[in-house]
């Protein structure tokens, strides 16, 4: 029953994503032709260490990266589709882009016009912030890659992977259809809060130095493995506990459909 269960899972995801890329890109559908326009728009806003950059976007990948710096750079690339090249240039004229501030938190606002069918609208992300910055990051359909941070993040994605390269802070990560993959930074605390859940997608874990945290992880259809010491509770085969070096942290993973790696 379990394996009937995820069998039908695993196509409705994929119709999914189908249609998805199929209303997103297609310059031919039904003998219905589409142009394409691109349009750029860049923002910038000042932002201390310390504080909290929130973003959600419905179609398009995100790009965050730390860096020395004290305000936020956005690159926003606002690509439409539509029958004419004039009707994609109108649409992508009314999406509207701004940062707001409110306490310690800036928020990257998106206003996108009504469009009719056949037409699409998709904005990509390009962003540079403090590394000292705490990160809120969601994305109906789109990759999401984060790097260089070490203040907590907050990620999600229906559909797309997500990727956190040198990162140093807490994390909380979940995807519907994706992988997802971790690396810790060698100067990142031994201790961390990790969550990863993903529904379909394998789990890529590179943990801090000398790392300490209570393991859990399960997997229904899948393998676990690990190249770290671990203490050892019960059997291991689709589900693992146990504890790495004095357990101070915690790492929970969790996957469906898909294999999970601990490094």
């Amino acid at each position: 029953m379990k394996y009937g269960y995820f069998t039908k899972k695993i196509s409705l995801i994929s119709l999914l994503c189908m249609l998805t890329i199929s209303t997103g890109s297609c310059i031919n559908i039904d003998g219905w032709s589409r142009v394409e326009y691109e349009k750029t728009d860049k923002l910038d806003a000042s932002l201390a260490p310390g504080s909290t950059l929130a973003l959600e976007n419905d179609v398009g990948s995100i790009t965050i990266e730390g860096q020395d710096v004290t305000n936020c750079d956005v690159t926003a690339t606002i690509t439409v589709k539509a029958p004419t090249e004039k009707e994609a240039k109108e649409l992508a004229e009314k999406v509207k882009i701004e940062l707001v501030q409110n306490g310690n938190t800036l928020t990257v606002k998106t206003t996108k016009p009504r469009k009719k069918r056949r037409r699409s609208i998709s904005i990509s992300f390009n962003i540079t912030v403090p590394k000292q910055t705490a990160l809120q990051i969601s994305s109906d359909v789109g990759e999401i890659r984060l790097s260089n941070i070490t203040e907590n993040i907050k990620a999600q994605t229906d559909v797309g992977k997500i990727s956190c390269q040198e990162i140093s802070g807490d994390i909380d990560l979940k995807v519907d259809v994706g992988k997802v993959n971790v690396v810790y930074s060698k100067t990142a605390p031994a201790a961390c809060n990790v969550t990863i859940k993903t529904d379909v997608g394998s789990i890529d874990i590179t943990t801090p130095p000398e790392c300490s945290a209570a393991v859990q992880a399960d997997t229904d259809v899948g393998s676990i493995t690990t190249d770290m010491p671990l203490t050892i509770k019960g059997k291991v085969g689709k589900n693992l506990q146990g504890t790495i070096g004095a357990g101070e942290g915690k790492l929970y993973l969790k996957t469906d459909v898909g294999s999970i790696r601990i490094r």
